[in-house]
């Protein structure tokens, strides 16, 4: 049934069952020049058409950021993406992710190029995403993203990912709590998949050779 709903909308992702990676866990916060940031975080994931909704698979993944100026960072991601079906086996995904301030704190723009593999085939993929924030202070913040995913593999389906979270924290320049819910469609089928999230990042200020940050 999983299979059969996910091709009809168009979301099967290398022939296993389990669909596209649609979470950020991030703001449009930039990291300090020289700053570091770790990143863990959990997704579910389920599809929805018409006549019925179904838990697809569950994500499990790593990013680390590095700040490379005060208004541009890069960020790898690792992710496992385990099929709820019995027996399914699970597929990996990394990126590279460039991120670029356009409003420092309120609007960045980022660019990760990744690839999904197995044992068997992989698949390529660019994802442009506009992240747009609302801080409200130092513990709290909102955050609307919305991306294209786009496959060069010839014949490959391409999708539009929106997602908003949300930064919870006693200081956000140190460590946030980000819960965050997401929907990825194919513009030529019907249908959704829907993420719901949780991820925690800490960021590693930039000390000096002095020891002082």
């Amino acid at each position: 049934m999983k299979n059969v709903l996910l091709a009809a909308m168009g979301l099967l992702l290398l022939d296993a069952c389990v669909v596209p990676i649609n979470t950020s866990f991030e703001s449009a916060r930039m990291l300090q020049k020289g700053a570091g940031e770790l990143t863990g975080h959990y997704t579910y994931y389920t599809v929805h058409d018409d006549e019925s909704t179904e838990g697809i698979n569950n994500n499990f993944g790593l990013r680390l950021g590095y700040g490379i100026a005060d208004a541009v960072d890069i960020k790898a991601r690792y992710e496992r993406l385990v099929p709820k079906e019995e027996g399914a086996s699970g597929i990996n995904y990394i990126d590279l992710a460039p991120k670029v301030a356009l409003w420092p704190g309120r609007i960045a723009g980022t660019v990760p190029v990744g690839v999904y593999f197995d044992d068997e085939d992989h698949e390529w993929v660019i994802s442009p995403k506009l992240l747009f924030t609302l801080p409200a202070n130092d513990q709290f913040e909102a955050t609307f993203a919305a991306k294209a995913d786009i496959f060069p593999e010839e014949g490959a389906d391409d999708y539009l990912g929106f997602n908003l979270g949300f930064g919870i924290s006693n200081n956000l320049n140190r460590w946030a709590l980000r819960p965050e819910v997401g929907v990825l469609i194919n513009p030529g089928e019907s249908g959704s998949s829907w993420a719901w999230g949780i991820g925690f990042n800490a960021i590693l200020p930039h000390r000096n050779k002095g020891g002082e940050r």
